[in-house]
């Protein structure tokens, strides 16, 4: 039975944003890790996110993909975030470590992909989402369209970044 204060428009809004969160919810979630120092940050930042999908949703004309439109929206949320935790973070004089639990793989596998999170967390927010946007397999015009940065700089910035990424896993290898 429907209740009869939901609006077709409300409905159909609900429907999309339950197929939102079951299609892109992996999208989210690399998101939260990208940017978010500890489970509790990432769990914070993924409502935040959701939220500000949810009050996006009206606004999406289909003229974008709706990936792209979740990345966009996620990743200005995100960066959004990131500048009102320092702010508070300043305020408490206080930094928790930015590692993220891991639950999943070989001690060896998390170390690894801790490392690689720890190396994305230190990169400018700018790269970081450059190079989230990237490992999702997302192309370069599209990423540009995401970030609103012309195609050439991402590709000149994306490659410099897999430069100090590759550079910083030949030291960490030799270390490990």
């Amino acid at each position: 039975m429907s209740d009869p204060e939901t609006s077709p428009a409300d409905a159909r809004r609900h429907e999309r944003f339950a197929e939102i969160c079951r299609d892109h919810g992996g999208l989210i979630a690399r998101t939260t890790y990208a940017f978010a120092p500890d489970r509790a940050d990432r769990a914070d930042l993924g409502q935040e996110i959701l939220l500000a999908i949810w009050h996006a949703l009206p606004q999406f004309d289909a003229r974008a993909r709706l990936t792209t439109y979740i990345y966009r929206v996620s990743l200005n949320c995100a960066l959004n975030w990131r500048r009102s935790q320092r702010r508070y973070r300043l305020r408490l004089d206080h930094y928790h470590d930015f590692v993220p639990e891991l639950e999943a793989g070989s001690a060896a596998d998390q170390d690894r992909l801790r490392w690689l999170y720890a190396e994305i967390h230190a990169l400018p927010p700018v790269d970081r989402s450059l190079i989230l946007l990237s490992l999702d397999r997302v192309g370069y015009a599209e990423i540009a369209e995401i970030t609103g940065l012309s195609e050439s700089n991402v590709g000149v910035r994306l490659h410099r970044i897999k430069q100090h990424l590759t550079n910083a896993s030949e030291k960490y290898r030799h270390e490990n």
